[in-house]
């Protein structure tokens, strides 16, 4: 048999809950003893125990959103989210799903990471913002957090790019953020903004940098550089540009040219119109530098000396859109 004034109205426990998750210290504020809380998690019980004393006001599987909120009310007052989870609610797609749940909290408190739940204690408490209803640290904050944690450059390229190239934090913020965090895992991020700096703005480009880079016979090349007719007209930004032979190297995935008709005809007309101009146009795929490093050199070579070997292009060239932004 119920007891108590709380069995009556379990409607005000679900009103003082955060979307029906809630800590079993408020819930023994609200009138219910600390045992029958612990007794209504059990298997048979109509609540649900997510981390030590916080508990969900139904039973089954909570949702993504549900779990996030648990992280928040297991790390208490003051706790925020942060890393990938926190930067999809500030907008940002890539990445994959967040394994876990990073929260913040000020060095002065105390709460231990367990299950989905990542607590951070910082001295660096950054003011939250709210996104989605939820306290969540600003956007460098999360990617910086969460791309020090990787190993793969190309999955933290992917982050870091996705951020700037669509204008939702400046590359410079994204460095003074990393110079104020915690030196361990700073130095694959670093090498990436490094990248960026240098006008990368994907994976596949950071990719590619990597590649040009590690040959001694390939000249200089720049990242994304806008091309004009010699009246000024744009005609595009080209992925990879060496400017004094007139080559264009471009990285043309299958998902963002190849995927359906409609993109194959604008590449093979993008391609059309820098030939035009006279520039030389060495169009690859990123599984090339996986599968085949010594023929994609080989390819880059013979198409850097024809391009070598022609007329100067009739072209005008442009900072490209990491330059302006930055700028």
């Amino acid at each position: 048999m119920r007891r108590g004034g709380w069995a009556q109205n379990l409607d005000v426990l679900r009103a003082k809950s955060w979307e029906g998750i809630i800590s079993a210290r408020d819930l023994v504020r609200l009138g219910v003893p600390e045992r029958t809380v612990y007794r209504r998690t059990q298997e048979d019980g109509p609540w649900t125990l997510l981390y030590p004393a916080t508990l969900m006001l139904t039973k089954g599987t909570p949702t993504l959103r549900q779990w996030e909120i648990a992280a928040l009310v297991h790390a208490g007052p003051g706790a925020m989210l942060t890393g990938l989870g926190a930067a999809r609610h500030h907008g940002l797609r890539r990445g994959g799903e967040p394994e876990f749940d990073h929260v913040l909290i000020s060095i002065e408190r105390r709460a231990l990471s367990i299950g989905r739940a990542r607590v951070e204690r910082t001295t660096r408490l950054p003011r939250a913002m709210e996104r989605a209803g939820l306290p969540v640290a600003p956007l460098a904050r999360c990617i910086i957090d969460h791309v020090r944690r990787l190993k793969d450059q190309e999955q933290i390229a992917a982050v870091v790019t996705e951020a700037i190239q669509r204008g939702m934090v400046l590359e410079e913020t994204l460095w003074a953020e990393l110079e104020r965090s915690t030196r361990k895992g700073t130095a694959a991020p670093r090498r990436v903004l490094e990248a960026t700096r240098a006008g990368v703005l994907s994976p596949a480009e950071y990719t590619a940098r990597g590649f040009w880079e590690s040959y001694d016979d390939l000249p200089p090349i720049e990242w994304n550089i806008d091309v004009y007719t010699e009246d000024g007209e744009f005609v595009a930004t080209v992925d990879g540009l060496c400017r004094e032979l007139g080559f264009v190297w471009e990285i043309d995935s299958v998902e963002n040219h190849f995927a359906t008709p409609q993109q194959v005809r604008e590449t093979l007309a993008r391609q059309r119109r820098l030939r035009a101009l006279g520039l030389h146009v060495l169009g690859t795929r990123p599984a090339q530098r996986r599968d085949d490093p010594e023929g994609l050199h080989e390819d880059i070579l013979a198409n850097l000396a024809i391009a070598a070997a022609l007329p100067a292009p009739r072209a005008l060239y442009g900072p490209g859109p990491a330059v302006r932004q930055a700028g």
